[in-house]
């Protein structure tokens, strides 16, 4: 919709795209619909008036579908919950339209009523107030020819019943790490083991593009380190290219190595990471699991905390004194609730909030976490383990990727063997994509706060309302469904809403409030785990595989 304004009586309205007439209308303004593939357009919008003079109005479009739509004419598709998903309230709901005519509303019908309709082909809404139980959604769609076409699943909304079985939940957050990169071979690990591959892992036939028009698909690493790449705002919304996720190749460190970014392609499987793999396929797992936002490790680890980042969306240094907003640490003290903080080596990014000033003595090291375990009586009510990364065991491009597997394995053992193993759910996962490849579309997402991206002079748009990229993630408990892949939207805040519903925290911002508690992990109706599942020992140096940045290229590079 476009509206002219000319001291002259307007003749002519036309719209261009990438410089090629697309629409044009004898009047003064315009309003239409016009399609557009997925990806980044440029729209020039142009008007001509009675004496043959033109202005013009230029804007850059992103189109970007919410997932990957069925391709069929007239379809709705769901892109969250997944199908028959447990899931926790508010609902959240994501869907889009694809139809060769333009699509003017979309309705929400729960078991037969209407709750919600808007007036475009992509529909992203939170439903409250449902009972808990099995629901019909249907989603119907209505276009320009008042055809109307739709899509429905069940869903079933928890009441949370159960959860009081969980009295420890303990957490470790890795660092940068794609799911494809990850677990994008998990599918093919379950059929190994004779289960079905469920995983929307890493597409191998998927074909990105170097600067110099070289054209590279994902491998297999043939090394355990590679250099790192670069996840920063920036470059992680040019990576995404409005949907098209096919710009990986094009941003990243210079390296003398790999001048081509090849290493962004990478993958690793089950002989590289047989624990990681293992403890994946027998407990729970999400290939819908994202970062919080579209840029590196600290705003990311900022949602972690604080379920924002207050605007930040880069490194940016602390006040004196640290952060003041409040954390989920916070709200666990305010409520009653037992922590404690468990670190490896000199990076403990809690001392950089304010919150370290009054709970230091929580922040202990991870040694005692081994002789914390024995007791489970004593043991706190919420765990958080910092990664290790000053000395090399956080996971991260740069390092051995083994290493830092082992040592997570080893933190993880401890409990699967001790006392505290029947009332407690640990979960693993990353802080965020790390510059490597994921084939999905960032999640559309609520926006924590009215606070807007505090960018520079030329950055990239972007706004809070998008996840960052896939990353891994496995809940690992006696209570935990055996085998079991979710395909419902989450990002890291989800942690943080398990910890509020079970232990009565109060939210700390919009996105931790709506996001999903994932209930949908867990079976309390039976421990399919009292006794550990038997997991292989994760190799590391010296028999693990070989490191060495010289081999980090695709093959043929």
């Amino acid at each position: 919709m476009a509206i002219s304004t000319d001291s002259h009586s307007v003749t002519a309205m036309q719209i261009y795209v990438e410089g090629k007439l697309v629409y044009q209308v004898n009047a003064a303004s315009l309003n239409t619909y016009i399609t557009l593939t997925p990806g980044n357009h440029y729209v020039v919008v142009k008007g001509w008036d009675s004496t043959g003079a033109n202005f013009s109005k230029a804007v850059h479009v992103a189109m970007e579908p919410p997932c990957v739509l069925n391709s069929s004419n007239r379809t709705v598709t769901i892109c969250t919950p997944g199908v028959s998903a447990t899931v926790s309230s508010p609902v959240h709901l994501v869907a889009a339209a694809n139809d060769s005519t333009p699509t003017q509303l979309m309705q929400v019908l729960v078991d037969g009523k209407k709750l919600n309709q808007v007036s475009t082909n992509i529909l992203n809404v939170y439903l409250t107030n449902l009972a808990a139980g099995q629901h019909t959604v249907q989603i119907s769609a209505q276009d320009t020819s008042s055809v109307w076409f739709s899509q429905s699943m069940s869903i079933n909304v928890t009441n949370n019943a159960g959860l009081s079985n969980l009295r420890h939940i303990i957490y470790l957050v890795q660092e940068n790490r794609s799911f494809d990169s990850y677990l994008g071979r998990l599918g093919q690990y379950r059929v190994n083991q004779g289960y079905s591959n469920n995983v929307d892992g890493i597409p191998l036939n998927a074909t990105l593009y170097t600067s110099n028009g070289g054209a590279v698909q994902p491998f297999h690493y043939q090394t355990e380190c590679t250099e790192g790449l670069t996840p920063s705002w920036n470059e992680s919304h040019v990576d995404v290219n409005g949907g098209l996720m096919n710009n990986f190749l094009l941003t990243g460190l210079p390296s003398n190595i790999d001048p081509y970014n090849t290493r962004a392609l990478g993958y690793y499987d089950w002989t590289d990471l047989p624990y990681v793999y293992s403890l994946a396929f027998n407990f729970g797992s999400s290939d819908r699991f994202f970062s919080p936002l579209e840029s590196n490790t600290i705003p990311n680890r900022m949602y972690l905390f604080a379920g924002t980042s207050f605007g930040h969306v880069y490194t940016d240094p602390p006040p004196s004194g640290g952060w003041t907003k409040p954390t989920i640490f916070d709200h666990m003290d305010q409520a009653g609730v037992s922590w404690r903080y468990y670190y490896q080596d000199s990076s403990t990014y809690l001392t950089q909030w304010s919150t370290y000033s009054r709970d230091k003595s929580k922040v202990v090291p991870i040694s005692q976490y081994y002789t914390d375990l024995q007791n489970e009586s004593t043991l706190p009510s919420v765990i958080f383990i910092e990664r290790a990364s000053a000395i090399g065991l956080d996971e991260h491009p740069g390092q051995n990727i083994q290493k830092g597997a082992a040592d997570a394995a080893n933190i993880i053992n401890a409990l699967l063997k001790s006392p505290s193993w029947g009332s407690s759910a640990f979960i693993l996962s990353f802080d965020e994509g790390g510059g490597l490849y994921d084939h999905v579309v960032p999640a559309m997402e609520i926006k924590p706060d009215n606070i807007a991206p505090k960018l520079h002079s030329g950055d990239q748009p972007g706004d809070f309302a998008h996840s960052g990229f896939r990353i891994p993630l496995v809940v690992i408990s006696p209570w935990a469904k055996p085998h079991y892949v979710s395909h419902t939207w989450r990002d890291l805040t989800s942690i943080l809403r398990l910890i509020e519903v079970r232990f009565n925290v109060p939210s700390l911002t919009a996105r931790d409030a709506a996001a999903d508690d994932m209930m949908e992990f867990f079976d309390f109706s039976s421990p399919a785990w009292q006794t550990p599942p038997s997991l292989p020992t994760q190799p590391q140096p010296p028999n693990g595989g070989t490191c060495d940045w010289n081999l980090e290229k695709a093959p043929g590079y």
